[in-house]
């Protein structure tokens, strides 16, 4: 008989016993429930003041509503001419909703706040399965409060679905290794594809963990491991490349451009595009011309310290020290085989799927956006969550005293650093929860007389540290954030920070980044000259980029087409192709945006087009703006 393979986690397999359905008791449930009721609260108050938030995918959404292929391609306008520069999954659930209770502000968001509730849910049951309620709470309590969980869950970008499904699939992997059963692991499989079809790649970032679970794990021979894991690879290879296959063996004058791509190409988009373009740095890249001059000082900010500084800090820093000190301390726990099998199998899976996240973010490209630092939220909190158990739970021996205290003194120093980031942060609150946390870590330096004096302790070091990102959520909840690169917290103070560049993007200066990254609404006399076009127009205009093309759609409820797609960088439409629409009177008008058109990444396709419409048709302004009127 073939030998079964080792797995680790055996030794204290009674530490931590599985809980019970039915047998937490009152309190938990009673916080649990706090929990989610503030997050609720928190991400739906004053939802309507964020109006389109991304119109670039708003817009997606009300084409789909007005057209099937629209909704089943993802296209930006109901003209079908090009794709938005993403897959279709999370446009599908904002578009469900929409036809259930109308396009508007409410009907997008909504669904992403339930989301991502149901993210918060899904990490309380996965540490209280295996730890006590209090780890449990914490983590779901550190997920839900983090600023960019609660931007997002107030934004209609696909991370909020993207993230239910990665941890869904943590969910059924670490079940499959605790099981030593496939059903889960195909599960978690499915699940993944899903995710590809949501963000593509990005959703992958928790494929290590899961894959390792399950291998460490698993009480299954060597082989029998590695057969299950290969059948699994091929159901996540197969359903992951179902949707661009489909996409890319539909004739491509039966479909719209694949928005994103250079050659009209979902599998391109996936390998490029929002694949390797993503992770390496390219001095090529078009989009690079679109950084400011005063943000390429240096190269690159790629490194080990990228997430915490001015630009990413206040979306994801205030807990990311303490969560990697965490990692370390679960990893050397998991070694010495202080914890039951189930709680090693979730430990090693956090650990694992933050150091992916935290490396991939750290080292990636510079095609990088602030909110991608949403991918580490969930593996944070985890690894934070399993943290708790580690001090509530350790012996009093010097070396670990010393451990804990150190930690702690790190952690708050970091965390005071964030609070110095913007004036929006009072500077006496960030200096007493300093001196909380110090006094909290002299404490703990020291064998305390009552085990209670030093749970006290251990409560009042978090405490120190979780008010920084609540605050900073709060914060961010009263500033409304528009656009395709929305921020957590307050206006930095650094002068040459993202936040400060938003927030002249936010006021129109410079007119082609605003356009670009927060698109122009037409004026009311442009929109009502705009609705009054010809009802023969397959497009009631065009223009560019593709947030400004989006507005104008949503303004005028008439399919507009963005010319280059999203940051007009595509070759689409071709300057034959539209030629040809002009001629058959499919396209009512081009409306020029001048600012646009100084930018030296533009699509030559677009180029030509404005000089041929320039040369050929006589312009007239309304609202300010030239139009150009090319059906008669």
């Amino acid at each position: 008989m073939e030998s079964r393979s080792t797995t680790l986690g055996d030794k204290g397999a009674a530490r931590y016993p599985v809980s019970k359905a039915g047998r937490h008791p009152t309190w938990e449930t009673w916080c649990l429930l706090g929990i989610l009721v503030a997050a609720a609260v928190s991400y739906v108050w004053s939802l309507g003041t964020t109006g389109w938030a991304n119109a670039y995918y708003a817009g997606a959404v009300q084409s789909g509503l007005q057209d099937p292929v629209a909704f089943a391609f993802g296209s930006a306008d109901w003209g079908n001419s090009i794709t938005v520069d993403k897959p279709p999954l999370s446009l599908w659930v904002m578009g469900l909703s929409a036809r259930l209770f109308g396009l508007n502000t409410w009907s997008l968001l909504l669904p992403q706040a339930a989301m991502t509730l149901g993210s918060t849910l899904l990490i309380y049951k996965l540490v209280r399965h295996c730890f006590p309620g209090y780890a449990a709470l914490l983590a779901a309590g550190v997920f839900a409060t983090t600023p960019i969980t609660v931007l997002l869950a107030r934004y209609n970008n696909p991370d909020p679905l993207m993230i239910l499904l990665m941890l869904s699939a943590l969910y059924a992997g670490l079940r499959a290794a605790e099981s030593s059963r496939s059903g889960p692991l195909f599960l978690a499989a499915g699940l993944l594809a899903l995710g590809f079809l949501t963000k593509q790649l990005q959703a992958f970032l928790v494929l290590p963990a899961i894959f390792l679970a399950f291998i460490l794990f698993a009480s299954r021979t060597w082989k029998a491991k590695a057969l299950s894991a290969a059948l699994a690879g091929l159901l996540l290879v197969g359903g992951s490349l179902a949707w661009p296959l489909l996409v890319d063996l539909t004739p491509a004058d039966s479909r719209p451009y694949v928005g994103g791509s250079t050659s009209n190409s979902m599998i391109e988009l996936t390998l490029g595009y929002n694949g390797l373009d993503r992770i390496i740095q390219r001095e090529d890249d078009p989009s690079a011309a679109l950084i400011p001059a005063e943000m390429r000082t240096v190269a690159s900010d790629a490194g080990f310290f990228r997430l915490l500084n001015v630009n990413y800090g206040q979306e994801i820093g205030w807990l990311l020290l303490p969560a990697l000190i965490a990692c370390v301390a679960i990893v050397v726990r998991v070694s010495k085989g202080k914890y039951s099998r189930p709680g090693a199998i979730l430990a090693v899976g956090s650990v694992v799927w933050m150091a992916t996240t935290y490396l991939t973010l750290s080292f990636m490209g510079n095609s990088f956006h602030s909110y991608y630092t949403a991918a580490l939220a969930a593996p944070l909190a985890l690894c934070l969550g399993l943290a708790t158990d580690i001090v509530l739970t350790s012996n009093g021996s010097l070396l670990r005293r010393l451990g804990i205290a150190a930690s702690i003194v790190a952690s708050c120093i970091f965390s005071r650093a964030m609070w110095q980031l913007s004036d929006s942060y009072p500077d006496w609150l960030g200096s007493g929860l300093l001196f909380m946390g110090l006094i909290a870590a002299s404490v703990l330096l020291v064998p305390a007389p009552s085990e209670w004096i030093r749970r006290a302790a251990v409560w009042a070091a978090g405490c120190s540290l979780v008010v920084g990102p609540i605050f900073c959520s709060v914060t961010t909840i009263s500033h409304p954030q528009t656009g395709s690169n929305p921020l957590s917290g307050g206006l930095t103070k650094n002068a040459n920070s993202l936040s400060r560049f938003m927030a002249g993007i936010k006021n129109g200066s410079p007119a082609w980044a605003a356009g670009l990254a927060i698109g122009n609404t037409p004026g009311p006399e442009l929109a009502g000259y705009l609705r009054s076009a010809p009802s023969t127009c397959t497009w009631v205009a065009a223009t560019y980029p593709g947030q400004t093309a989006a507005r104008f759609q949503l303004e005028v409820a008439r399919p507009v087409m963005p010319l280059g797609g999203f940051a007009a960088t595509d070759p689409s439409p071709t300057l034959e192709q539209f030629q040809s629409w002009v001629k058959a009177g499919q396209v009512c008008y081009l409306v020029l945006q001048p600012e646009q058109l100084k930018v030296p990444g533009n699509s030559p396709e677009v180029t030509s087009i404005n000089e041929w419409v320039q040369a050929s048709f006589r312009s007239e302004t309304v609202d300010g703006v030239r139009v150009f009127r090319l059906a008669s």
